[in-house]
């Protein structure tokens, strides 16, 4: 009985299976990326049968829609919408700070100063 030293390599079928297992794995991956990506578009496309203000209630334009969906095939477009609605909440909420900030400084000036009285 002959025993296989450990240090030996492993046979070149099994590294050829590994290879091949991992380039499996990364077509299947792609295959559901894709997949899940059509579906998306499907769905996103939907949006454009509501009105305006239906778009305007979720954060959206009509020409957000039509932007994200211009773009590739294999590219999700619900992504892109996600992200065109918070930045453009985090820009709504920045320009109300601002008008906040300004009306309160409008106000401390118009306020009267107290004027002190001399015994």
């Amino acid at each position: 009985m002959t025993s296989v030293p450990s240090s030996s390599k492993p046979p070149a079928i099994t590294a050829v299976l590994v290879r091949a297992a991992a380039n499996l794995n990364a077509v299947v991956a792609f295959v559901r990326t894709a997949w899940k990506a059509r579906r998306h578009r499907r769905e996103v496309n939907r949006l454009l049968a509501f009105d305006d203000h239906a778009l305007a209630d979720i954060g959206l334009t009509r020409g957000d829609v039509h932007v994200c969906l211009a773009g590739s095939t294999f590219d999700d477009p619900s992504t892109r919408l996600r992200v065109l609605a918070v930045e453009r909440r985090a820009a709504r909420r920045a320009q109300m700070r601002e008008i906040l900030a300004v009306s309160e400084t409008a106000t401390e000036r118009l306020r009267p100063i107290p004027s002190r009285l001399t015994a």
